[in-house]
This record gives C-alpha cells, sequence and structure tokens, in this order.
C-alpha cells in the first residue's frame, strides 16, 4: 500500500481510482472498496507510530487514536468522531477476511487483494440470487 498521504484528498490516487472503476463492480461495491482502502490507510497512519497490529484494535483503541491524531482536523461535535470510529471498526471486518484469506497480516493488503475479494464477494451474492449464474468461475486473490 502507498504511504500515509499528506492530505485526505490524496486516500486514492488517480491511478488506484481508475483501477476500482474498471472493475466494473455496482457502485455500492466500488464506494465498499474505496472505504476499505480509505480505512485500512487510515488505520495505519493511526497504529504504525504506537506500534500496534490493525489486527488488534477495538473501537475503543481506534477512538483514543483519533483523539491523539494531530493531523486530524478536531471535530467540533463528538457525533464526527463516533462515525470515524465506526467507519473504522466496521472496516476491521472485511480487512481481517481479506487478510486471512491470502494469509498476510492487514498491514501488508494490496489494492489488488481487496478489490478481488469483492469481486469474488460479488459473484458470491449474484450466485446466490440468480442460481443460472456459475459460482465456479474462481477468482484468485494472489
Amino acid at each position: 500500500m502507498t504511504p500515509f498521504p499528506d492530505s485526505f484528498h490524496e486516500w486514492l490516487s488517480p491511478q488506484e481510482c481508475d483501477i476500482i472503476d474498471q472493475t466494473l463492480l455496482p457502485t455500492r461495491d466500488r464506494f465498499s472498496i474505496r472505504m476499505t482502502v480509505y480505512s485500512l490507510r487510515y488505520l495505519l497512519h493511526l497504529s504504525q507510530p504506537v506500534g500496534l497490529n490493525i489486527e488488534t484494535l477495538d473501537p475503543q483503541h481506534i477512538r483514543t487514536l483519533l483523539e491523539q491524531d494531530k493531523t486530524l482536523p478536531v471535530p467540533e461535535e463528538a457525533s464526527v468522531t463516533d462515525l470515524l470510529v465506526r467507519i473504522l471498526s466496521s472496516s476491521l471486518k472485511p480487512l481481517q477476511a481479506i487478510a486471512q484469506q491470502v494469509n498476510v497480516p492487514i498491514e501488508q493488503l494490496t489494492l489488488e487483494q481487496i478489490i478481488q475479494w469483492f469481486k469474488a464477494q460479488a459473484l458470491a451474492n449474484t450466485a446466490a440470487l440468480d442460481p443460472a449464474v456459475s459460482a465456479s468461475t474462481p477468482l484468485s486473490l494472489e
């Protein structure tokens, strides 16, 4: 993964956005990929300086790290922090599933591995809704 950007506007490069768009997945899935990548990069930014593995983070750890992050503008309302904690905590579920499936730590996941996992999920969901869709098309995550 690319290093944490200097600006929140740089969390995905234009090239990475193009790669995600070229998946031709539904908008919802492409949004989920982007949120997962954003969350991974921000969790890396939060956890690496204090020596924590992302796998060990829980909502309280995330809240504490957010409150200590000097690069994040201080939200005026606690509800903004609550929202960020929920987003980042929720991203742990797909990140853990992907890391387990490709047998690497979360910190080492690549954009391609994240995309492949979401493609496999979309294919499985489509096959579950439409038995005529062949789920026999394997998608490699490596």
